[in-house]
């Protein structure tokens, strides 16, 4: 275990960070067992154990995946700050989180630009008609898939970087979709039917994010592994839950 966070730790980390990316890994492997038992709060009422101990665990399981968004939002915003002076990293994450309300917002109200559908309160408190974790989520998603396409192909053009950050935070959706709405039920499409459309925004939205607002400071510490493992462990968990809700 050691070995392989002194692998993926940088130098440059302090204990703040190295403290919320291990709670990040704890949380999101609890997330992962969890989701493979198929265990839930209906499930656990059955279990034989003392009530405040019930309560607890349905606690975390309620709040289980607004938590886990919380702590991949910290951890991609510290790896930002790094990345980029700290006012950079502050006012991109304004920008992201302003615009992805909104868009959200108008969304949720009027079907464009993604498509006819209502977010229920299961991913955490609304803000008006949009969770408040869903602001963050798009944080977390464009943000990392920027750093990955920066770490992979640092000399594209900023054209180029804006269209593969799109595809893959496009990709990232598409997996993401079918738990996160027939699994867990956090939004509810019109006619249970995820438009077409719908993909066509997320390429086009965070593409437009990352054309016309991402700081243009190359990256300072290239080797930190934070960005792929944040976006690789949550589609990890989503991609189990599919499979194992898919009986």
């Amino acid at each position: 275990m050691r070995v392989f966070m002194n692998q993926i730790y940088s130098r440059t980390w302090n204990r703040l960070e190295k403290g919320l990316f291990v709670a990040f890994l704890v949380w999101s492997a609890a997330g992962l067992i969890f989701t493979l038992l198929r265990i839930s709060p209906d499930s656990i009422a059955h279990w034989p154990m003392p009530g405040w101990l019930g309560h607890f665990v349905d606690l975390c399981l309620s709040t289980g995946d607004p938590i886990l968004i919380i702590l991949a939002f910290a951890n991609t915003h510290l790896h930002a700050a790094r990345q980029w002076p700290a006012r950079v990293a502050r006012r991109w994450g304004l920008i992201v989180l302003v615009c992805s309300f909104a868009v959200e917002t108008l969304g949720a109200c009027t079907g464009f630009p993604f498509g006819s559908y209502q977010y229920t309160s299961r991913f955490g408190p609304l803000l008006g008609v949009v969770p408040a974790t869903i602001p963050l989520a798009w944080y977390v998603v464009v943000t990392n898939s920027l750093f990955i396409i920066r770490a992979i192909a640092p000399h594209s053009s900023r054209l180029a970087e804006a269209a593969w950050t799109g595809l893959l935070c496009t990709i990232y959706d598409f997996i993401l979709e079918p738990f996160a709405t027939t699994v867990k039920h956090y939004w509810i499409w019109n006619n249970n039917l995820i438009p077409l459309q719908n993909y066509v925004a997320w390429f086009v939205l965070s593409g437009l994010l990352a054309w016309f607002f991402a700081p243009t400071a190359s990256l300072r510490f290239p080797i930190d592994s934070r960005p792929r493992l944040i976006l690789c462990i949550t589609l990890l968990i989503f991609a189990a839950g599919r499979w194992a809700y898919s009986g």
